[in-house]
């Protein structure tokens, strides 16, 4: 932010010289714009993530002004670089290939076609791009158990079965303790799948495309399984990525992969297989009668039995 600042500060244009192109006017005030956008966007907590995409639009609104008026073409328009968005807008298309991968061609920086064409194999990056790599990360610490919440919800569920116990339903306090905890745990589970599976859906059918992924890297998940991540670059230059659960570390991945990007409201995204139309119903379809099932066994277990109980 205080880089692009000062380079707006700095900059010889002048809108007002006689002329000026207007296109290159335009462009100013796109810049200008963009760096605004960015000063708010960078104090409010849900819109942040958005800042490094609006300095890029507004360093290729410079771009394009300075091409205008030196009366050059305008620029091939590039995402920013492959390794890293934080390189900046990528200058050239170059080929590459990440360990166990195929080549493919993707666009870099120019400090990052330098190291390639010195034949440094690994570019510095913010993601790890060979499983060697990623084993030597630190383990993901495991979430840790809300014990205070489980003893809680357990003290629930046993004075519940003692109430139900001392309204003379015995049996049922002993269902209460064995089955309402299966239950309403599979009833939130399955909650939680259809909720999911009707958000994506939506967003499928709304403003879904398919598109294609390319291979970026082998890793290991935080169990202990290996994945084939996939990225994604999005209309506005911005990477998803997109794991994949790989046979063996030795699997050979595909080089492209066929998927879906589903844009979010907020500027973040999504990316699903390209078997999505398919399972998302199906989820829904499996997941909903699970859902009511459960729910209605889970109710009719706490409060139903003790209400039958204290009525008759």
């Amino acid at each position: 932010m205080t880089a692009f600042g000062e380079l707006l500060a700095e900059h010889s244009f002048a809108p007002g010289d006689p002329g000026t192109p207007s296109k290159a006017v335009d462009d100013w005030g796109r810049a200008l714009d963009a760096y605004d956008a960015a000063s708010r966007a960078l104090h409010r907590r849900k819109q942040v993530k958005r800042v490094p995409q609006l300095l890029q639009q507004g360093m290729s609104s410079l771009v394009d002004l300075e091409a205008r008026v030196a009366g050059e073409p305008l620029p091939q328009r590039l995402p920013p670089c492959f390794f890293d968005s934080r390189h900046g807008q990528a200058t050239v298309e170059v080929r590459w290939a990440p360990d166990g991968g195929a080549k493919r061609l993707i666009v870099v920086c120019a400090a990052d076609a330098v190291r390639l064409r010195a034949g440094s194999p690994h570019p510095p990056s913010g993601n790890p791009t060979s499983a060697e790599e990623v084993d030597s990360l630190p383990p993901r610490p495991a979430d840790d158990l809300p014990l205070p919440w489980a003893i809680g919800l357990l003290a629930l569920l046993i004075g519940y079965a003692v109430a139900l116990a001392a309204a003379g339903d015995g049996p049922g306090a002993f269902v209460a303790v064995i089955v309402v905890g299966a239950s309403g745990q599979l009833a939130a589970l399955s909650g939680v799948v259809v909720a999911s599976a009707a958000v994506d859906l939506w967003a499928l059918m709304r403003r879904g495309h398919r598109t294609q992924a390319t291979f970026a890297r082998s890793a290991v998940s935080p169990h202990g399984a290996h994945q084939h991540v996939y990225v994604v670059t999005d209309a506005s230059g911005r990477q998803r990525e997109y794991p994949r659960a790989a046979g063996s570390r030795t699997g050979k991945p595909v080089p492209l992969r066929s998927v879906w990007h589903l844009p979010g409201t907020d500027g973040e995204g999504k990316v699903v297989s390209s078997w999505a139309p398919v399972w998302l119903p199906l989820c829904i379809l499996v997941g909903l009668p699970i859902l009511l099932g459960s729910t209605v066994v889970t109710l009719y277990l706490i409060p139903g039995r003790l209400i039958i109980a204290l009525l008759s």
